[in-house]
């Protein structure tokens, strides 16, 4: 999708009424809907999951602000993503016309979208523990709420994300802070969604993940359609929405986005029929909103702006209104019967996990096998548009790229990925390989250095990306964030600080805290492995004994800690693992080999790095000595001069000084005479 160019300003003023006319109908109506539901639904969507009912007030509050945190998180997440993408005509620094406009919008919906957030801290808390609104009169209550359930953090977690979001907006001129901002707001989104109906229920991990994949993508696609709309009512002719719509990042978006939709229709519905439960009628509902905002951007192509503004607003506000009011009504995938190990994993692993059924036992991670297919994509079409224009790129580094990804499919979709939250040792043989083996393979493939230069003269977008890139990594929180001392810390702590304490016993009974570990240790894993034996340039490179020092540094942690679990007598996350009452499973001897696995798992991949590292090393010194010998050879090098001129210039000093020296003394002599 290419920047928004500037325009002249003119009628501004004037589009305001306008647009926030457009935004507050918006939310208006999914709020009513939302309402209407509620009311309708009455206290059996309380009732029916074991929860007491809160009364109307509880409910129809939570109705208004869920409606407004649907509209204003996709409103300003949009809007932030046109500021991110605008560029102005002019070469002076700052922002376009379109962007000022942008950003003036994003103080006003991140405002608003931050209060709502802030208020369902405490008003959802009540409707999920079934108190009445008198429960805020008494502390007892109010803290039992405030505590009760894990929706008023997750609030609290939206809420901080979108006062950043306002406050970047206020205080910072910076391109990189508030692309930042983005990424807090798209990751915070998430929080109460994880958390909702998709954590219940047969194949809940697969729901979740399909949930955790769409969520961020509608927002920002179905936001920046929102935003284009209400930035064509102030600057009419910018030709936002004809732009989007020859987009083919926002058609994939799109498909993405249905495809997920109806995953998650699937797991929610949970066999029933479609039109047999509100639920059904409400994803019936929302796909026709998705279709209305398709063919009104198959209007905006074809240059029919009324038509497309209006399918537009029409369509995403069935869709917000839907997304707000199916969150009020139980779906049918809470009646399903379910066993215990079911209920935490999604799935049954009733076999032992012998090596046969490790190698035969699949299922789909689908997070981390979307987020491997589309990062291997990008980077071959990086590769592609290099060899298109006649550059060469490395073969050895796509292959490390590949095979870094293609690991991380087979390990997740294995039996050992299946395995691993039901097994401390399968789990501690995932951790190793997503921490230590696959960043090895992925720092390889140098992505960063591929982008700029497959952004290198190219066209304005081409060049745009190049730019911001390049910002993003100048930009100051990076360099802190990728500082050797910080990622040694983080890289190191996240074993003690993980299973040494109860995080790693409330993190695995849940889809949602697996997926986060898993992210944790990939990523943590790269940023230690980019400061080691990585190819990209980062703000702050460490010498190549430096790097060696780094790895040796990191080994006795390793060992330490593999130690720690093969000697401590209380098992980790021993009363999950009870829970689950696997017939097969020996809690004491998967937590001592879950310790040796950390303790040679650890020691065996950081040896491998320090002989890769040793190469490079060679090879560096290899490249500098024949740059240096092409330099003498065409004269290009003036180093053995300059040390020939610095010694004859000491000799000279010397033979001055004991000249001068002489000459004293014979001065000294002829006087004593």
């Amino acid at each position: 999708m290419t920047g928004f160019r500037d325009e002249p300003a003119s009628g501004t003023k004037t589009a305001k009424a306008p647009a926030a006319a457009a935004a507050l109908t918006i939310s208006v109506t999914a709020a009513t809907v939302a309402i209407i539901t509620g009311i309708l639904a009455g206290p059996e969507t309380h009732t029916s999951i074991a929860r007491e009912f809160p009364g109307q007030a509880v409910v129809a509050a939570v109705a208004v602000l869920r409606s407004v945190h649907e509209v204003f998180s996709v409103l300003t997440l949009g809007i932030l993503a046109v500021v991110l993408m605008s560029t102005s005509r002019t070469n002076r620094p700052g922002w376009s016309e379109i962007s000022a406009t942008a950003r003036s919008l994003l103080r006003v919906f991140s405002a608003i979208w931050a209060t709502a957030a802030l208020l369902l801290t405490v008003v959802d808390g009540l409707n999920t523990n079934g108190l009445s609104m008198t429960a805020l009169n008494d502390p007892n209550q109010l803290g039992f709420a405030l505590t009760g359930t894990f929706y008023p953090a997750a609030w609290l977690i939206v809420a901080v994300a979108a006062f950043i979001v306002f406050a970047v907006s206020l205080l910072s001129e910076s391109w990189a802070a508030h692309a930042v901002s983005l990424w807090i707001g798209m990751i915070a989104i998430l929080a109460p969604v994880v958390i909702s109906q998709v954590l219940v229920g047969p194949d809940h991990d697969l729901g979740e993940d399909a949930s955790i994949i769409q969520t961020p993508l509608a927002t920002v696609v179905l936001g920046l359609l929102a935003a284009g709309v209400l930035l064509e009512i102030f600057h009419p002719h910018c030709g936002i929405l004809r732009r989007m719509a020859r987009s083919k990042l926002m058609w994939a978006g799109i498909v993405v986005i249905a495809c997920t939709d109806v995953m998650i229709s699937i797991f929610k519905l949970a066999g029933t029929p479609l039109l047999e439960s509100t639920t059904g009628w409400q994803l019936l509902t929302r796909w026709a909103g998705l279709t209305v905002i398709v063919m009104a951007l198959l209007a905006a192509a074809s240059v029919r702006r009324g038509a497309a503004r209006t399918g537009i607003l029409v369509g995403f506000t069935t869709w917000a209104a839907m997304t707000a009011a199916m969150a009020l009504v139980p779906s049918p995938n809470y009646f399903a019967p379910n066993s215990t190990v079911a209920v935490f994993l999604g799935y049954t692993v009733e076999a032992a996990p012998d090596p046969l059924v490790l190698l035969t036992h699949w299922r789909i991670n689908l997070l981390l096998t979307t987020v491997a297919i589309a990062a291997m994509a990008a980077y071959g079409l990086g590769v592609l548009r290099l060899r298109r224009r006649g550059d060469s790129w490395p073969v050895i580094r796509t292959l490390c790229w590949m095979t870094g990804w293609i690991i991380t499919i087979v390990l997740m979709g294995s039996g050992l990925g299946k395995y691993s939250p039901a097994d401390f040792g399968i789990h501690m043989i995932v951790h190793m390989t997503l921490n230590m083996l696959i960043p090895a393979f992925l720092v390889g493939g140098g992505p960063i250095t591929l982008l700029l230069r497959a952004t290198t003269g190219t066209g304005r977008l081409g060049k745009q990306v190049h730019s911001r890139v390049n910002q993003l990594i100048n930009w100051p929180g990076l360099r802190l964030l990728l500082h050797p001392l910080v990622v040694f810390v983080v890289y190191v702590a996240s074993y003690y600080a993980l299973y040494l304490t109860p995080l790693f016993g409330e993190l695995i009974r849940y889809h949602w805290g697996h997926q986060l570990m898993n992210v944790h240790f990939l990523i943590v894993g790269y940023m230690f492995f980019s400061l080691v034996i990585g190819v990209d340039k980062l703000p702050i490179e460490l010498p190549h004994i430096g790097r060696l020092g780094y790895v040796i540094a990191a080994m006795p942690f390793h060992a330490f800690f593999g130690i720690v679990l093969m000697m401590t007598n209380t098992p980790v996350a021993q009363n999950f693992y009870r829970t689950l009452d696997l017939p097969w499973l020996d809690i004491a001897a998967e937590q001592y080999f879950a310790g040796g696995i950390a303790w040679a798992g650890g020691e065996l991949p950081l040896l491998g790095v320090v002989l890769v590292l040793a190469m490079q090393w060679t090879r560096q010194d290899k490249h500098d000595a024949r740059r240096f010998d092409r330099h003498e050879d065409t004269g290009l090098s003036d180093e053995f001069s300059v040390y020939n001129d610095m010694l004859r210039k000491l000799a000279e000093m010397d033979g001055a000084v004991s000249s001068a020296g002489e000459g004293a003394g014979e001065g000294t002599r002829q006087r004593e005479q």
